[in-house]
């Protein structure tokens, strides 16, 4: 059975879930590609620390291996993922007193597929500048953004995420986006990242 997730639309990611606590390697092996790149993207928002994320990560996977029957369900596995890792990377970093992530949040545009589709000179000029107004942001406010943006999680997805009530994330998305708004010269990047401000 070939299961491929189709974001936000199409194949109900309830099958590919319940297929793999079902015990169907094939499923549990789909989610690990699906996910592996954004999950490595994503612990580069909360720390700089390559091998601590490597290890987070693996071991996200052999407890979700071992512990599947007793997962409860779920239709985001991105999202079940997502929180996951924050978890287990916010409490090694509690344990071991790791440094997180520096200010520069080089990582943000990488993997950024609008990045790729920006490449001249003048249009990376822009993107230069919206990296340096959101290096200005705190933390907080850059993990919001990276994942309502980048990994298009919904307001209420962040919050439970971030442990925050919904008002709260609403806020926290809100101040970042208009810090972004008012610091950046060019209008290119409204319809991408201000669609809904």
């Amino acid at each position: 059975m070939n299961f491929t997730i189709k974001h936000k639309t199409g194949i109900d990611e309830t099958l590919l879930w319940k297929a793999f606590k079902a015990g169907n390697e094939h499923a549990f092996g789909e989610i690990y590609q699906n996910y592996i790149q954004a999950l490595i993207n994503y612990g580069y928002k909360i720390t700089s620390n390559r091998q601590l994320i490597q290890d987070a990560i693996q071991d996200l996977f052999v407890e979700l291996w071992n512990s599947r029957q007793r997962l409860s369900e779920t239709d985001s596995i991105k999202f079940y993922l997502f929180r996951a890792l924050r978890n287990k990377l916010t409490q090694l970093l509690q344990h071991e007193h790791f440094d997180s992530i520096d200010d520069t949040y080089e990582l943000l545009f990488e993997q950024s597929f609008e990045y790729q589709m920006l490449e001249n000179e003048t249009q990376v000029q822009h993107i230069e500048q919206l990296k340096t107004a959101i290096s200005q942001l705190t933390k907080r406010q850059q993990e919001a953004i990276n994942l309502r943006y980048f990994h298009d999680f919904s307001n209420e997805e962040i919050a439970q995420m971030m442990d925050l009530n919904y008002q709260s994330a609403c806020k926290l998305l809100y101040s970042s986006l208009k810090f972004l708004k008012e610091n950046i010269k060019y209008s290119i990047f409204l319809p991408f990242i201000f669609n809904w401000f």
